[in-house]
């Protein structure tokens, strides 16, 4: 099994299997989150869309 920290709450995430782009949601705060990467296990908060990806990168 997998274990990474929610970025929202700090809580553990388990995950058995866990695939890079799948969605999971934290139990402590149910936070929606993308597994960004599998080794090392790790997720984070989901682009929803290209206009979020534009409003992040316009001040780059």
């Amino acid at each position: 099994m997998s274990k990474t920290y929610c970025p929202q709450c700090e809580a553990v995430i388990n995950v058995k299997d866990p695939h890079e782009g799948d969605s999971v949601v934290c139990r402590e705060c149910g936070t929606k989150l993308e597994i960004i990467s599998e080794s090392p296990f790790d997720v984070d908060f989901p682009l929803d869309s290209d206009e979020e990806w534009e409003k992040e990168t316009e001040n780059w």
